[in-house]
């Protein structure tokens, strides 16, 4: 008998191997994609340290807080062009609370409605010193009771 072709059995079987491999592809695309948002996350944390750092040392003074996912008033001009606070993934807001006595407390808080990206993103950074993570965020602490 001339056999041409293959049968419905060895095609199915192909199908399958594909579909399981495209599963396992997917998985670890999403998870890269997280990974590559988290490194994101940290990168914006030291722009905004960097910036916050300048600003202290030309007024003196850490930069006044401003709502969530905007940057503080003079903290702006710092910022390298087109930095934003609000990003499709998440949204940054930075923290300047006296503590009372002269001393500041200075972070950056990040929120994400992505679960696995908060989750990547303490995996990665840690949740010890200068990172906290609660309730869902992360905060990068720049400054610490004293000041500079």
């Amino acid at each position: 008998m001339n056999r041409r072709g293959f049968t419905l059995i060895e095609l199915m079987t192909v199908v399958l191997v594909i579909a399981v491999l495209a599963g396992i592809a997917l998985l670890k695309y999403g998870d890269l994609r997280n990974t590559a948002r988290a490194a994101e996350v940290a990168g914006d944390f030291r722009t905004i340290m960097v910036a916050s750092y300048n600003y202290y040392a030309e007024h003196d003074a850490w930069p006044a807080e401003g709502p969530a996912g905007a940057a503080p008033p003079g903290l702006a001009s710092f910022l390298p062009g087109g930095f934003v606070f609000t990003k499709p993934e998440y949204t940054l807001d930075y923290e300047n609370l006296g503590v009372g006595g002269g001393a500041f407390v200075i972070g950056v808080t990040v929120s994400s409605p992505n679960a696995g990206l908060m989750t990547r993103l303490i995996r990665n950074l840690g949740n010890k010193a200068p990172y906290f993570a609660a309730g869902g965020t992360l905060t990068y602490i720049i400054s610490e009771k004293g000041g500079a």
